[in-house]
């Protein structure tokens, strides 16, 4: 396949070949016979030279909002001219998603009443208690059910739909708890272990296995006494190996949360700044200007502050969380589901959510994020289990409207 602005075609033996020419009444991503072609930007057109046959050609908007795919016959060696039009199509559907996203939706229609019996009726279904720990010095997990949410800042909110009940570490990992692991000088080789920058199949670079590391980190304790402090200095890498260990240890599938789990998990059910209200406030978290006694000083115990509707504790403020998820810079083409966005992006950086003891408090919202590179290692970093729950797949929506 040919793509003439890039490529050219060399071949010992001469292909018959046809040029389609495609263009667009908006910026669309084109995909031929499973092969990402890139970016058509709108009234800009584009060739490619193709081997006659009838290839199948998908073309989406940006944001994925509208999309339309063919089977284009190419039966002789010459230019075949196609138009895509979406522009219309996409500003209805666009329209209309915006009128959907004013307006609560899934569990933000809930009751704190109705959500915690979610919690209940999803840990039945797995068959654990709505709060357990797969064994003494594990991460103490909470039951999280499946449902719909709003993600972003107010003014860019997309709809997301957590169609799998999991588990949460009820607080960050733990001094104690990362401890547990470095003292046990074991390391879990699990292949494949290739940090994908990209989608499974799709091309994407790969990077070359990643040897966890032996002995395991001890990070600096930044001279802070306390084993219930969350362990700090320990980046991405290092958070990948803690969960193979713990999934080795305990047989269960532990991971980190993908981004769209972490803001569902934060959020609660909430549609405000901070999980309790607009403002800030005093005392809700430890982050600069919260008003608490450890702000801009250094990270405090895990649990020192109110947990949220799910029982979940310091999702703002304290650390900022490493999740499963490559940087983006806004959220054009993220999965619609609890899905980790794993390929495109920045593919030398993770997300990191939540805030913490010495950031500002628009930092320490819901909605916020930021990014850092995979192996960095501050006073300020550390980061959150996830389990996978041995569950049936739900409709989400429906089961939100069962609360009712």
């Amino acid at each position: 396949m040919i793509d003439q602005e890039g490529q050219k075609y060399q071949e010992t033996e001469r292909i018959q070949l046809a040029t389609l020419l495609l263009e667009a009444d908006i910026d669309c991503y084109i995909v031929i016979d499973g092969e990402d072609q890139g970016l058509l930007e709108r009234d800009c057109p584009r060739t490619f030279d193709l081997p006659l046959g009838y290839p199948l050609i998908h073309a989406s908007t940006k944001d994925g909002l509208v999309g339309i795919e063919w089977v284009q016959p190419l039966y002789r060696e010459e230019t075949i001219e196609h138009s895509i039009r979406l522009a219309e199509q996409h500003a209805f559907e666009r329209a209309k998603l915006e009128e959907e996203m004013r307006h609560p939706l899934g569990i933000e229609c809930l009751s704190v009443e109705q959500i915690k019996q979610m919690q209940i009726e999803a840990a039945k279904k797995a068959g654990v208690a709505p709060e357990f720990s797969d064994g003494p010095g594990f991460p103490e997990m909470v039951v999280i059910p499946a449902g719909s949410y709003r993600m972003g800042e107010e003014s860019d909110k997309h709809k997301v739909t957590i169609s799998r009940s999991f588990a949460v570490g009820k607080y960050p990992v733990t001094v104690e708890e990362w401890y547990r692991f470095a003292d046990a000088k074991s390391i879990v080789k699990q292949e494949p272990m290739s940090i994908l920058f990209g989608a499974e199949g799709d091309g994407s670079e790969v990077k070359p296995y990643v040897e966890p590391e032996y002995p395991p980190h001890r990070p600096s304790d930044n001279g802070w006494v306390g084993t219930t402090l969350p362990v700090t200095n320990v980046s991405w890498f290092d958070a990948q190996d803690y969960v193979r260990w713990l999934s080795a240890e305990t047989g269960q599938t532990y991971r980190l949360l993908t981004e769209s789990e972490w803001e569902y998990v934060c959020r609660a059910g909430s549609m405000t700044e901070y999980y309790w209200g607009d403002e800030l406030g005093v005392n809700n978290c430890n982050c600069q200007d919260s008003g608490s006694k450890w702000s801009c000083k250094r990270a405090s115990g895990v649990g020192s502050f109110a947990p949220n509707v799910f029982g979940v504790h310091d999702m703002l403020g304290n650390v900022w969380e490493w999740v499963q998820d490559h940087w983006h810079n806004n959220y054009e083409g993220a999965p619609s589901d609890e899905s980790a966005w794993t390929y495109g992006g920045n593919q030398q950086s993770r997300v990191v959510r939540g805030g913490s003891w010495d950031c500002g408090p628009r930092l320490a919202r819901s909605a916020s994020r930021a990014r850092a590179v995979t192996s960095s290692r501050y006073d300020d970093f550390g980061f959150r289990v996830a389990s996978t729950l041995d569950v049936p797949d739900v409709d989400a929506d429906k089961e939100s409207e069962s609360s009712f």
